[in-house]
């Protein structure tokens, strides 16, 4: 499977492909090439033929929920528990996907579910106040305080940093081609924090009394978070600007 979620590589190529850039059908491949089956992507061609012109994400977690369009509380719900979702700003619907094993031990694939949901519709002046420099500015602010933090604990990070290197890289995401420089840039960075910070949860300090541990947890879920955001940013940001509301080689 693909670390980078599959909302942001359906956003990005549903968008080129509403650019005119690729054909449809090729996006909706390319954009679930690690998947064995993947259900409810036609509405994506049903939006290109309404009009759209980009496709957005959002990548919540409880609590976390503010950038998932308002108007319907089943959408925020499931959007938070697949932690991830595309829309379409100007016509009110969001897919919410589930992504699931299947086979037998030793021969098993990958399926992902799209689930759509009304929602109210995004002015798109909303999401072009969206900027990718002050995404990375607080990213790296982030990484920064967690760095101190974790370091001051004697925290324990394994081989987060080495499995994140090597599992993350734009190559193995297949993303489409001539994306703004950019915002491939804070795309790759918040993905790989956003890894090394899934990898740190994931393994328990073993080394850390419970006091420390608490905060080393809360050291991570921050991490994680601001990760995240970075990433929806980077990519609105990118679809944006392949739509051709911002200017790719200016990007806020």
């Amino acid at each position: 499977m693909s670390e980078l979620p599959l909302s942001c590589r359906l956003a990005l190529w549903a968008t080129s492909a509403y650019a005119g850039r690729v054909p449809l059908d090729r996006a909706l491949v390319s954009a679930a090439a690690d998947l064995d089956h993947v259900s409810g992507a036609e509405r994506l061609r049903d939006w290109g033929e309404l009009g759209e012109r980009v496709v957005a994400v959002s990548l919540p977690r409880a609590g976390a929920t503010v950038s998932v369009p308002r108007g319907n509380r089943d959408l925020v719900g499931a959007a938070a528990d697949a932690g991830e979702c595309c829309y379409s700003p100007a016509l009110g619907v969001a897919l919410v996907p589930t992504v699931a094993e299947f086979g037998p031990a030793g021969d098993v694939g990958w399926t992902a579910g799209l689930t759509a949901y009304d929602c109210d519709p995004v002015p798109t002046h909303r999401l072009e106040m969206l900027s990718v420099r002050e995404a990375e500015r607080t990213l790296r602010a982030e990484i920064a305080s967690a760095t101190e933090d974790l370091a001051s604990l004697g925290a324990v990070w394994g081989s987060a940093r080495e499995a994140a290197d090597s599992a993350l890289g734009s190559a193995r995401w297949g993303l489409p081609p001539d994306l703004p420089a950019r915002a491939v840039s804070v795309m790759t960075l918040a993905a790989t924090v956003g890894r090394i910070a899934d990898l740190g949860l994931e393994a328990a300090d073993p080394s850390l009394v419970a006091a420390d541990a608490a905060r080393r947890l809360g050291a991570l879920q921050r991490l994680q978070r601001v990760a995240d955001e970075a990433l929806e940013t980077a990519t609105t940001v990118a679809a944006l600007a392949i739509a051709g509301y911002l200017p790719a080689d200016r990007l806020p």
